[in-house]
């Protein structure tokens, strides 16, 4: 079990790359500052305070990342994904990067990017991936299928 933003919370593994988390509605702000995000998140990232992005609180399932979902676009990567599951909103992809990293020191993306809910500009999406240990958010992930961009993937339940 892990403290994020003072709930203690664990992300248990289903099967290759998908895991359930809790997560409790908090942005990316608050992720940074948490005990786990703070040796986790780059803390110099601050770009992305003023999104207040966030999705429903509850239990979901996560794909990090959704299989066979590199060297695909935007919309070829989200045909992939079959009610009810959703490309994952970037809160709760970050909480679950997030646990896993402080539960087994193991980056899910395995070095690479994975694309989550959330537009930037134009055809750009937000997308995260590990450096150093630490989670990083990039806004820079255009549309154009590449080898090194997954999706992620989630559903409530």
């Amino acid at each position: 079990d892990r403290d994020v933003t003072g709930v203690q919370t664990c992300a248990l593994p289903i099967s290759d790359g998908e895991l359930v988390i809790y997560y409790g509605g908090w942005d990316l702000p608050t992720l940074r500052t948490s005990a786990v995000g703070k040796p986790r998140m780059w803390q110099d990232q601050t770009w992305y305070d003023s999104y207040n992005w966030k999705a429903d609180p509850g239990y979901y399932r996560v794909h990090l990342p959704v299989p066979q979902s590199n060297c695909r676009s935007w919309n070829e990567q989200v045909k992939l994904l079959g009610p009810p599951w959703r490309p994952a909103p970037v809160a709760i992809a970050v909480t679950a990067l997030l646990i896993h990293l402080a539960e087994t020191g193991n980056d899910l993306l395995s070095s690479d990017s994975c694309r989550c809910g959330e537009p930037f500009s134009g055809r750009s999406r937000v997308a995260l991936n590990v450096r150093e240990g630490r989670v990083y958010v990039d806004y820079r992930w255009d549309d154009n299928r590449n080898e090194y961009v997954w999706l992620a993937g989630c559903r409530k339940f």
